[in-house]
């Protein structure tokens, strides 16, 4: 076997490592958002079902980039260590990264629900509240007759 040939290999094995990591991120990404929207069984199945299709379609393209299409184990066994990798090295910390930005998040978007709810709690507009809500209440007696 020629150096170059080897040299070669060890450049395609690199890939699958890196394609293995990549799917370990885009794996978290999903786990995240799933999470987050809470979907029934049936949604998660379909979600997870998607998830793996489009890994599977993601590293047959960088196996035919990088090693025009031919299989070897040794691509299998690169995918799988660099997830493995991912999963026990990087990803808890990635995780932590994505719970402060979720956090981080929903306090930004509910700080004007929040405005509005100290808002409704001031005198003035109680008030306003409760003559309306006595307006309605008068209204409706007249609708009965």
């Amino acid at each position: 076997m020629n150096l170059a040939d080897v040299d070669t290999q060890l450049l395609f094995l690199a890939g699958a490592l890196a394609s293995g990591a990549v799917a370990g991120l885009v794996f978290d990404v999903y786990r995240r958002i799933r999470n987050f929207l809470r979907p029934g069984p049936f949604l998660t199945a379909l979600g997870d079902l998607a998830y793996w299709a489009l890994t599977a379609a993601f590293t047959f393209y960088i196996t035919y980039r990088i090693n025009y299409g031919q299989v070897r184990g040794y691509l299998f066994l690169g995918f799988g260590v660099g997830l493995l990798f991912y999963i026990t090295a990087v990803s808890p910390h990635v995780i932590r990264i994505f719970i402060i930005l979720e956090r981080v998040l929903s306090k930004t978007f509910s700080l004007p629900g929040e405005a509005f709810r100290r808002a409704s709690r001031l005198k003035g507009v109680r008030l306003v509240k409760r003559i309306i809500s006595d307006a309605r209440r008068v209204f409706f007696k007249i609708k009965k007759g």
